[in-house]
């Protein structure tokens, strides 16, 4: 009877299960831990490195028309089981295909006498860097880039800027996406972050929390440091993960934060006090837009732009940047824009060298992936945000603020 090869002798199976076993139970006791007991700091992580790994059994469920899995403890353990199964089952095949290609005998004319040594050698270091490519990359794409956030400097010329707010330093700060994925702790960084710009106004473009309402009151605690130490205060609108949970009530607890929440509403910057002014102010004034989220809310250019003199610059803040491209702002007569600030996109968040972003949540491919663009009308600024969204991974697509310096045209 021949040898059985070791990778399928009973020890090999043995210590495949052992594995299996206690990479389940890490990888489903940091979800759980982190989504139904909402634990921080590096379970958050752990749990987000996990959520990579066992992709191929949130996938199954997913086929299977299986949902609520994050917030079910049985079905974590279900997903994280078997997407060990799956890769123990794939790591012993190719265990067992690496004994049969060493034993076997050679053909080629150039190795009449094979040196299964010399075989070992190249099919070891072969799987070997295999093995460490597939650990590093989802480890720096869970580990590294999404908690290292960037600063990004913008000069930005307004037409018709009062001389005394020529300067006026607008800080962003787009998509924290509190919730599975973001802790609050990260999310803290950020804004003292943003804190350290000194800004005079900060513009929060929505996507305060991933989903549901279990997060609102403490996704809006966490905005309340933005508006004591900015020299105006803060001012935001909703985005479509707000509005999937309950979007008045995170409205409504921004708001008692003293954060002036314009979702098709405007407000003023008084050019002499540099204090904001629910009412038109005068000359010098400039107009702060908001816009309701263009695909769970809605948007009514009518009552946003209302009482806002034809001279008065005003800066649009739209979670969505695809609603540059409305009929109703590009079409002759549309109301004047000077800057829209918009989030949403997270820059695809993930980019790939000489590929691009091969996945980025708007109508029109990668022109609103981030950064300054030309939009149809009017010149549209686009946040990579702080959070993450469906994965927990950022590759090329740092986190990142902007500050934004306005000046005379």
């Amino acid at each position: 009877m021949p040898d059985m090869p070791d990778s399928l002798t009973p020890k090999a199976h043995n210590r495949g299960a052992l594995l299996w076993l206690i990479a389940t139970v890490i990888g489903a006791g940091a979800g759980i831990a982190s989504w139904i007991y909402h634990l921080d700091g590096v379970v958050r992580v752990i749990a987000n490195t996990s959520t990579i790994l066992a992709l191929p059994g949130w996938a199954l469920l997913r086929i299977l028309g299986v949902s609520g899995v994050r917030d079910s403890i049985y079905l974590i353990i279900i997903a994280n089981a078997t997407a060990w199964l799956i890769w123990i089952g794939f790591f012993l095949i190719v265990l067992h295909l690496r004994t049969i290609w060493i034993k076997r005998p050679s053909r080629a004319r150039i190795e009449p006498h094979p040196d299964p040594s010399r075989r070992a050698f190249l099919c070891n270091a072969t799987i070997g860097t295999a093995t460490v490519a597939a650990v590093a990359a989802p480890g720096y794409a869970t580990l590294v880039e999404p908690w290292q956030i960037k600063v990004r400097r913008y000069t930005i010329p307004i037409n018709g800027l009062d001389p005394s707010l020529e300067g006026l330093r607008l800080v962003q700060l787009a998509d924290t996406h509190l919730g599975p994925l973001v802790p609050a702790s990260f999310i803290r960084q950020a804004v003292d972050l943003v804190i350290a710009q000194q800004p005079d106004l900060v513009l929060l473009t929505g996507d305060y929390v991933q989903d549901g309402t279990d997060d609102n009151e403490l996704a809006a605690k966490l905005c309340r440091p933005l508006v004591r130490h900015a020299t105006i205060g803060a001012v935001g609108v909703l985005g479509n993960h707000d509005w999937w949970g309950n979007g008045e009530q995170m409205s409504t607890l921004l708001t008692l934060q003293n954060i002036d929440m314009i979702d098709n509403d405007r407000i003023w910057i008084d050019a002499r006090t540099r204090k904001i002014k629910n009412f038109d102010p005068g000359p010098g004034s400039l107009a702060i837009v908001g816009f309701g989220d263009l695909t769970d809310d809605h948007i009514d250019t009518d009552r946003a732009f209302r009482d806002i003199a034809t001279h008065t610059p005003r800066i649009v803040l739209s979670h969505n940047p695809d609603s540059a491209e409305l009929h109703a702002l590009t079409k002759s007569g549309a109301p004047r824009i000077d800057l829209m600030c918009s989030g949403h996109t997270h820059g695809g968040q993930v980019r790939i060298p000489l590929l691009g972003t091969p996945m980025v949540p708007s109508k029109f491919g990668s022109k609103y992936a981030g950064g300054l663009v030309d939009g149809p009308a009017f010149r549209v600024h686009i946040s990579r945000g702080i959070g993450m969204s469906l994965l927990p991974v950022r590759v090329g697509v740092p986190p990142e603020i902007s500050v934004m310096t306005l000046m005379r045209a």
